[in-house]
């Protein structure tokens, strides 16, 4: 019992240091970010790509493709706290004082894009597409929000997110793709 009371002080104490952080860092995000040039960028990322998708998405698989565009989400969001949990990476010009994601990434770009690519000649081999995907976000989108300074790799190459993406692209293709939706 005793090694519980120790483990739930130890952990106490960790909890009020990462809440004095976030307090910090959220002063910081009030004074340098919100409403300047970079979070406008990542409000218009955010917003602008759901416009985009609502127009030009496919009608008629409008719920198989938020199916999958649900799951990159939350594949995305998890693979990121790991990455910046590790080090790998951080996120500057945020939406909100969230940590770790870049929420114009992770809620909007990267889902938007899986959707779209999913519909777009759906004829072409799931891995084909899926490689194709890997190699422009990470050889393309990846090198240009670096250059944009939305995105800084501390210990992460842009060679090891190809496969990463290639198989996010390819599960949601994967479940667009399911026969096993019934009726509640």
């Amino acid at each position: 019992m005793q090694d519980k009371i120790e483990e739930m002080e130890k952990l106490e104490i960790l909890i009020n240091q990462f809440q004095d952080l976030h307090e910090e860092y959220t002063g910081v995000w009030l004074d340098e970010v919100f409403l300047h040039w970079d979070w406008w960028i990542s409000l218009i990322i955010s917003v602008g790509t759901w416009i985009f998708w609502i127009f030009y998405r496919k009608k008629e698989s409008t719920h198989r493709l938020l199916h999958a565009g649900i799951f990159a989400m939350l594949i995305s969001i998890i693979l990121c706290y790991i990455g910046s949990a590790f080090g790998l990476w951080y996120y500057t010009g945020k939406l909100t004082p969230t940590y770790p994601a870049w929420f114009p990434y992770n809620l909007s770009l990267l889902p938007v894009t899986i959707m779209f690519l999913i519909q777009t000649k759906p004829h072409i081999a799931s891995w084909k597409k899926g490689i194709f995907y890997g190699l422009l976000t990470a050889f393309v989108g990846e090198p240009i929000f670096v250059w944009a300074g939305f995105y800084v790799m501390t210990g992460w190459e842009y060679i090891y997110s190809v496969p990463i993406y290639a198989i996010i692209f390819i599960v949601c293709d994967w479940l667009t793709k399911r026969d096993t939706f019934e009726k509640v």
